[in-house]
């Protein structure tokens, strides 16, 4: 077993918790590279952390180099970098970003270096779009959308399913799923108030749960399974046990 004994003793920032407070401090911060803007002297970054957002930007000086916003401006988008900069409050807030203050940076590294060329943008990913879709891995462009859609990339669902890893990083796919953590945690808070049990049963079972719906049916060992309709016959064994109240969050299988 290796086990690493070293302590770097940097304390890290998250892009939510950067504020005003923190206003004149120098911060390190790892977060995924949104967007950047490269030109001349100078180099603005907008860092995303889950769905978090925080503009950072750097310009030539005696310690940043022109070389080193050369490297800035070629790091592609969604790689993962560690940035150590003092946090600054502009005259106007980032209205582009979620947090209002920036970040002027000193150090820059690059942790993970994305691929050049992602099979799908997080900014396309992103839009609302109604009209003709676009799949960004095609070699030819289907007919562009009308009015105000025109010229706006739509990415499709397959491509979206293919590379679902990029896909949840949009701040919609984010959301969902805190919207569903959070129904799911007010349901067990109440029944756990009102002295339900928990349970966890199982998914693969021999026979079909109740009648009058089909099942998905699978081969297991050589011998015949499915995939559980219900919980049912479960939660009737354990009242039976003297649990009393019980109740599952869970999946259930109906062809």
């Amino acid at each position: 077993m290796i086990q690493s004994t070293y302590r770097s003793g940097r304390q890290w920032t998250h892009v939510l918790d950067i504020d005003e407070s923190l206003a004149g401090k120098s911060i390190l911060v790892r977060a995924r590279v949104h967007t950047i803007r490269a030109g001349g002297n100078s180099c603005f970054i907008v860092l995303r952390e889950q769905f978090s957002t925080v503009q950072a930007v750097a310009f030539k000086s005696e310690t940043v180099p022109k070389e080193m916003l050369k490297y800035m401006g070629g790091t592609p988008t969604e790689s993962i970098v560690d940035i150590t900069g003092t946090v600054e409050k502009p005259e106007k807030p980032i209205e582009s970003c979620t947090q209002k203050v920036e970040i002027k940076i000193e150090k820059f590294f690059v942790v993970n270096r994305a691929t050049d060329r992602l099979p799908l943008q997080i900014l396309d990913a992103s839009r609302k779009v109604v009209g003709q879709e676009f799949d960004y891995q095609a070699q030819e462009k289907e007919e562009e959308p009308e009015g105000d859609n025109k010229g706006i990339i739509k990415v499709k669902l397959k491509t979206r399913l293919d590379n679902r890893v990029i896909d949840l990083r949009t701040v919609a796919k984010q959301a969902i799923f805190r919207l569903s953590s959070g129904v799911c945690q007010l349901f067990r808070e109440f029944l756990n108030q009102n002295d339900f049990i928990e349970i966890h049963t199982p998914k693969l079972i021999g026979g079909t749960s109740e009648g009058g719906a089909n099942v998905f049916r699978l081969k297991y060992f050589g011998k015949e399974a499915c995939l559980a309709q219900s919980p049912q016959l479960y939660k009737q064994m354990c009242i039976m046990a003297d649990f009393d109240r019980v109740y599952e969050i869970a999946p259930v299988f109906r062809a």
